[in-house]
């Protein structure tokens, strides 16, 4: 009998926690605001043109993280849940300028869509930001692609929570 997707990307989810010197209130804003996200989403190295902000359920975030000398990559959250101050859960996912899925520019076997859940707790006056990362309705191939993409998804998430930490000290 074939696993169900919870059971099999459970196997495989990647994981990271951070805590930044700012109160939630504020470190919710990073993540809630338009003018904010675009200003620190990304590895470090890029900038990020916003073409769609929608942050609500059902709602998307479509952006172009651009390198220099190289092609725009686009990118784009689908809101799945949100519970303000404490929770966002968005599937994220390589896209077209229409906002549409694609494929990884670099893989045929990457997962289509990542399910990400932020969470987000009081910490001695900071803020513990809490993330999870699930491939989402992944085949088995993609699902062991995923859980082989850990360094990758180290250095892309830790450079991305990097420039989060960079923009809430105001640098």
């Amino acid at each position: 009998m074939p696993q169900n997707n919870a059971t099999a990307a459970s196997s495989v989810a990647f994981e990271m926690n951070r805590v930044f010197d700012a109160p939630r209130e504020r470190v919710w804003q990073a993540w809630s605001e338009a003018d904010q996200i675009a200003r620190w989403w990304g590895p470090k190295g890029c900038t990020l043109d916003l073409h769609r902000f929608e942050f609500r359920p059902g709602g998307f975030f479509h952006y172009a993280m651009k390198f220099a000398g190289a092609p725009a990559m686009w990118g784009r959250f689908n809101y799945r849940d949100i519970v303000a101050r404490e929770r966002i859960v968005w599937l994220n996912s390589f896209a077209n300028e229409n906002c549409g899925i694609a494929r990884a520019p670099f893989s045929d076997v990457c997962p289509l869509e990542i399910e990400n859940v932020v969470t987000f707790s009081d910490e001695n006056g900071k803020t513990m930001v809490a993330l999870r990362a699930t491939p989402f309705g992944a085949s088995e191939q993609e699902q062991r692609y995923f859980d082989e993409l850990r360094p990758s998804l180290e250095q892309g998430y830790g450079g991305t929570l990097d420039q989060l930490a960079g923009f809430l000290r105001g640098a």
